[in-house]
C-alpha cells in the first residue's frame, strides 16, 4: 500500500525549487493532501493553534451540529453523537483578499 505524501520543505528556496513545487503539485492532483515537514513553523504554534480550534468548536459549532443532527430526524444516533470527536471546517484565506472577518464567533486572539 502506498504511503499519503510527505513533502520536506527543506530546501524550497534553493535548486530543489521546481522539484518540490511539483511533489506538492502531484500531491494535490493525486492525493488531495500531504504532510509538510520542516516548514519552519515553531511546533508550539501549530499546538496553540490546534488547542485554539477545538476550543472554537466546543464553544461555537457542537451545539450547531447536534441541532442539526436532531433537525434531520437523526434522534436514533443522539447516543452516538455524544461519543465522536465530530469536526467542522471553515476556510480562511489571507490572499488575495482575507475572508477572516467573515467567520463567525473567532475570538480575536486565534483571528
Amino acid at each position: 500500500m502506498e504511503k499519503f505524501p510527505i513533502i520536506n520543505l527543506e530546501k524550497l528556496n534553493g535548486e530543489e525549487r521546481n522539484s518540490i513545487m511539483g511533489q506538492i503539485n502531484d500531491a494535490c492532483e493525486n492525493w488531495g493532501f500531504f504532510e509538510l515537514v520542516n516548514h519552519g513553523i515553531p511546533h508550539e504554534f501549530l499546538d496553540t493553534v490546534e488547542k485554539m480550534t477545538k476550543e472554537h468548536y466546543r464553544k461555537c459549532m457542537e451545539e450547531r451540529f447536534k441541532e442539526l443532527v436532531k433537525s434531520k430526524g437523526l434522534d436514533a444516533v443522539q447516543a452516538e453523537v455524544n461519543d465522536i470527536d465530530w469536526e467542522s471546517t471553515f476556510f480562511l484565506r489571507h490572499l488575495p483578499v482575507s475572508n477572516i472577518a467573515e467567520i463567525p464567533d473567532l475570538d480575536d486572539e486565534y483571528r
